[in-house]
Formats: C-alpha cells, sequence, structure tokens
C-alpha cells in the first residue's frame, strides 16, 4: 500500500499542510490550489475496503561480506483477514509452518 498523497486537483505533492482532526483524520489543504480535504491514515484493504488488517513485517536484507546477509530494516505491510487468511500466506498455502519431508530422512 503505497502512501504518496496528491492535491486531487492540481496532483501538487510539494505544497501540502495538514492537521489531524478528533476522529483519527486528517484535514489536508493544498496551497496551490487552495482547497482541503479529509483523508483517514489508517491503513484499509485495497480489495475490499475492510480494516481488519494484520501485520506482515517483511525483512530487508543485504549482503554485507561475501555471502553474509544482513537484517538491514524491516518493511511492514499489511494483510486482509476477510480477503488473504494468514493460513494462505505460509508456505504456499500449507496451514502450518512446518516443512514437508526432506529427502533422505526417515
Amino acid at each position: 500500500m503505497a502512501l504518496k498523497i496528491v492535491c486531487p486537483s492540481c496532483d501538487s505533492d510539494e505544497h501540502l499542510r495538514g492537521a489531524p482532526v478528533g476522529d483519527g483524520t486528517l484535514e489536508l489543504t493544498c496551497d496551490v490550489c487552495k482547497i482541503s480535504w479529509t483523508r483517514d491514515p489508517r491503513p484499509k484493504c485495497p480489495i475490499c475496503g475492510g480494516d481488519d488488517l494484520y501485520h506482515l513485517p517483511q525483512v530487508i536484507l543485504e549482503k554485507s561480506r561475501g555471502t553474509q546477509m544482513s537484517i538491514q530494516g524491516i518493511h511492514l505491510e499489511y494483510g486482509c483477514h476477510a480477503c488473504q487468511p494468514k493460513e494462505v500466506k505460509v508456505r504456499g498455502g500449507s496451514m502450518h509452518h512446518l516443512p514437508g519431508r526432506l529427502d533422505g530422512s526417515q
């Protein structure tokens, strides 16, 4: 879910200012064309529009030396309980985190 805020009237993204409103939304104003609009900063599912989401932390890795990988940060993505159940995200649809039988195991 990309977060780029632009004016819906003039497409400006540099001359915007905002102030929080009591219900958790933001009142944004464009200094170029002087329009105001309300924006809800809370993430929503792009498929169903629901707000019942769970966190999907994604590790950002980078090679630091040779083949050694180092964690450089964590990017937070969201999944929707209604559209994308957690079970679908685990090992290609498996209902558990354990791997299948490995070759050579008894």
